[in-house]
């Protein structure tokens, strides 16, 4: 066989759009370029993302911007007037002024639902905005009445700067995954959303303010997926007793948790960057840990690591986690610490360490748990944890640039991991003050070659 030959020119059409599907729309439209049978595959696919940042240029004048948004929704007309396809799956429609576009909004709108789109996407939040800034924005548009009226197969909705009337989603008994953003939304219009999509399996919401607290005790519901992405809670309150969640992840400030039968639990997210000061809340997380205890895959930040050995345990919990894989986002800082020996300490089945190094807040007026000296608590002076002696099997760490202090847990844990079979070191991509580079950093990973390994087994890759 010719190695010149272009496989891709002996299929059928039909199986070139299902290929295209399975990329970005935007991808699928750059296809077109790659010859004559491919000029119009585009078209054809099941997955629609009608999305102005594609278009408009956000370092360019409001001017230019402004006729680059002209042409974003021409080219949205132009593909509905061409479109022969009787189904779509999915239609996504992203735009941060549609007060100046209400009627084709409505028209890409029918065009989903007449088209039987499962999933649907409306995007009005501006692209500027800063998810970890204080101030909240008003939703700028509002859900068309069709979608209420029409929205009876839709499984997936995400909703973003999009204002909507929650007693009107009796219609969407379908849905079984919603996403809620940048809106002013209230916990009782939780609740009704949630007894009028008895299916609701994924819930998530990002930069939702006006919430009092959080709580769900509804019995019977099916959701097994909660995201809360900074969401500004009032009394920063949140208890679940009725769902049970498969996974869950929160980001915010740190409070009061209260998650009840919680053992189907595959994984958790906590991130509590929003925390702006040093708090000795420890016994909140403490308790939250606990909580989600059956979780295999457990991810932290850096505030957690500063703040969970600050409660009455500061060593590790006294009933021991289910975490087979501990990502841990740190900056290494001697802040945190603590926090890592507290949750290699809880954590005694652990298989996999993630350590992704960047930039996290640290505070100022930490105050450690017990003294120590930052040089000698990755030594043998210090109680070498179960897991790292005997379950320790992968370690990655994500950007790495061979401080002195990744120098030192590095040490540590091929000293005593006994069981250690890969240590995978990503070299940092960032630049450093005094000129430092990934080259730079890759040729520091050659000490670590040097240490000594407890395992004859272990692999270290430099990446």
């Amino acid at each position: 066989m010719d190695r010149n030959t272009d496989m891709f020119s002996n299929l059928p059409s039909s199986l070139l759009i299902i290929i295209a599907s399975f990329l970005s729309f935007k991808e699928a439209v750059r296809t077109c370029i790659l010859s004559k049978q491919w000029l119009n595959i585009w078209r054809e696919v099941e997955n629609v993302d009608f999305d102005e940042n594609n278009f408009v240029k956000l370092d360019e004048s409001e001017e230019n911007q402004k006729v680059q948004r002209e042409d974003f929704i021409n080219f949205a007309r132009q593909f509905i007037a061409d479109h022969s396809q009787q189904v779509i799956k999915t239609l996504g429609f992203r735009c941060s002024k549609p007060e100046n576009f209400l009627v084709d909004m409505q028209n890409i709108v029918m065009f989903a639902t007449s088209h039987h789109a499962t999933g649907l996407r409306l995007d009005f939040s501006d692209p500027t905005w800063r998810e970890d800034a204080i101030m909240n924005h008003e939703a700028v548009s509002e859900l068309p009445s069709y979608v209420y009226e029409h929205g009876q197969a839709l499984e997936s909705l995400k909703l973003f700067s999009c204002r909507f009337d929650a007693s009107k989603f009796t219609n969407f008994s379908a849905i079984k995954s919603l996403s809620l953003g940048w809106i002013d939304i209230n916990i009782g219009s939780i609740l009704v959303i949630l007894d009028s999509c008895p299916l609701l399996e994924t819930l998530r919401l990002k930069k939702c303010w006006n919430l009092e607290y959080f709580e769900i005790s509804k019995p019977g519901l099916r959701l097994q997926n909660l995201v809360l992405d900074k969401c500004d809670l009032r009394h920063e309150w949140l208890a679940i007793e009725g769902p049970s969640f498969q996974f869950f992840k929160y980001s915010g400030k740190v409070g009061q948790f209260l998650l009840e039968n919680q053992r189907d639990m595959v994984e958790a997210e906590l991130d509590f960057g929003m925390q702006t000061q040093f708090e000795e809340v420890g016994a909140f997380l403490y308790d939250l840990l606990q909580e989600l205890f059956a979780a295999r895959i457990l991810t932290v930040c850096s505030v957690f690591l500063q703040i969970i050995p600050s409660g009455d345990e500061p060593l590790g919990l006294q009933a021991p986690l289910n975490v087979r894989k501990l990502i841990l986002k740190t900056a290494l800082h001697s802040n945190e610490y603590c926090g890592i020996k507290f949750m290699l300490r809880s954590c005694p089945r652990l298989e996999t360490l993630t350590i992704d190094i960047g930039p996290a807040r640290i505070f100022p007026d930490y105050e450690p748990p017990y003294p120590f000296d930052p040089e000698e608590i990755w030594s043998r002076n210090f109680q070498v944890e179960f897991c790292v002696m005997e379950t320790l099997r992968v370690v990655n760490v994500k950007g790495f640039k061979g401080t002195r202090n990744e120098l030192y847990l590095l040490r540590y844990l091929l000293h005593f991991g006994r069981a250690m079979e890969e240590l995978n070191l990503y070299a940092s991509n960032e630049g450093g003050d005094n000129g430092e580079n990934r080259e730079f950093y890759m040729g520091r990973a050659q000490i670590v070659l040097g240490f000594y390994k407890a395992s004859r087994n272990v692999s270290i890759s430099v990446l």
